[in-house]
């Protein structure tokens, strides 16, 4: 393959991916394998995801699902019909990767489960997402992302931070925490394959997943003892109306700190010459901090001066700011897409960025079982009588606005 050729392919190219979720813990997981160049097929049940009812829409497609979806193929099939198990059984045979996010069980009642589809494909990777895996008490409970922020800590670390009543946090954290980790399992899963020639079971927890990455755990952890809001300051100054992040615990940072706000004589007050002496006033540091802070225009002018030092620094900004901030788009991180209305719509890219190869987003978002025909012919030899008699018996359906009925199918991958 020459350089150019490898340049236009996704570092996964080749893999065939099973995706049986809805909402966000598992679709971000397979926006992920498709951005970075995997054939994902997403199972949808006739009524539909979730997600195609949530947020703004235009012309029958949601806002919420283009975000997490676009770039797969779409095969609607009603699973709790016996023909449409056997059709998604066949399709796992010829799959690398399948994905669902339901509760433990509930694949097996399909006759779906990692047992019943890996003693027909021995090489496939079956990752199951959920609340709190497969195993142990509370194995069985439905969860959504709060559930995940309030049984590991989150909340608590939040509210404990901002010295308020705890509330949930604005982000799905667990959903897409457990997406990211379930892409790393999945990955890893297929490296091993390469070794062992075979496929395995992945028990993914949306509770294992966040409670990994909580750093504050080594307060609990070590054998001393301590107590995470040891680890805890508010990093976050006032500027007029504004708002800036100095991302510095002043305890450890007080050189640097003080040399930012040129003085000198708070670096050598014997207050403060000890980090033991400095995490007994930590208000007290904070206060001079946002003294400093405050006597600038504006936050800008804060981030330049720390810069200047060679001290991070950020203007807190919005959402919608963020995602027309010039760093954003230099990143191309918001790149347009067709939303299927005759418009284009921006949509969240994919972080990774490689020298080779090339990941992103690859298509747009595909209407409810806008590939039966495609995906159930291409995999399964299907004939075009054997199809149209499963939409009769309304095995498979679709919903296909009539302004793209007739249109080419979502191959667009440019």
């Amino acid at each position: 393959m020459t350089e150019t050729a490898a340049r236009k392919r996704g570092p996964i190219e080749g893999i065939r991916v099973l995706d049986f979720t809805r909402v966000l813990s598992g679709p971000s997981c397979t926006r992920i394998l498709s951005d970075l160049g995997a054939d994902v097929i997403k199972i949808e049940p006739p009524e539909g995801d979730l997600s195609r009812r949530l947020g703004y829409r235009r012309a029958g497609m949601s806002s919420y699902y283009m975000q997490q979806n676009c770039g797969k193929r779409n095969v609607s099939i009603d699973l709790k019909t016996r023909k449409g198990q056997e059709l998604a059984r066949r399709l796992s045979a010829r799959c690398d990767v399948l994905v669902e996010n339901f509760r433990p069980g509930v694949m097996e009642s399909l006759g779906l489960g990692p047992d019943d589809l890996l003693s027909q494909n021995p090489r496939l990777i079956y990752c199951a997402i959920s609340g709190f895996g497969r195993t142990g008490p509370w194995s069985g409970r439905r969860a959504f992302a709060g559930i995940a922020h309030a049984t590991t800590g989150i909340l608590h670390r939040q509210a404990a931070a901002t010295n308020r009543e705890p509330t949930d946090s604005v982000l799905a954290v667990g959903d897409t925490v457990a997406g990211v980790q379930s892409v790393v399992a999945i990955l890893a899963a297929l490296y091993e394959r390469e070794r062992s020639g075979h496929g395995q079971l992945i028990d993914m927890a949306m509770h294992d997943a966040l409670l990994a990455i909580q750093e504050a755990a080594n307060f609990y952890l070590f054998p001393d003892h301590g107590s995470d809001t040891d680890f805890l300051c508010a990093w976050v100054y006032r500027c007029g109306e504004e708002h800036v992040v100095i991302p510095h615990d002043p305890r450890a940072y007080w050189k640097e700190l003080t040399d930012a706000m040129e003085r000198p004589d708070l670096l050598t007050d014997s207050r403060y010459d000890t980090f033991e002496k400095r995490s007994r006033c930590l208000e007290e540091l904070e206060a001079h901090v946002q003294a400093w802070v405050a006597g600038f225009a504006c936050a800008d002018e804060v981030v330049a001066a720390l810069d200047a030092r060679g001290l991070p620094g950020a203007r807190l900004m919005r959402l919608g700011e963020a995602l027309d901030w010039e760093q954003t788009r230099a990143r191309n991180m918001t790149p347009a897409v067709d939303d299927r209305s005759g418009r284009r719509t921006r949509v969240l890219n994919t972080p990774y960025r490689f020298s080779r190869s090339r990941a992103g987003v690859r298509g747009r978002p595909a209407f409810r079982g806008e590939h039966n025909r495609e995906v159930l012919s291409e995999l399964l030899d299907l004939g075009r009588r054997e199809i149209e008699e499963l939409e009769r018996d309304g095995v498979i359906s679709s919903r296909i606005p009539r302004h793209n009925a007739g249109k080419p199918p979502n191959r667009d991958y440019s």
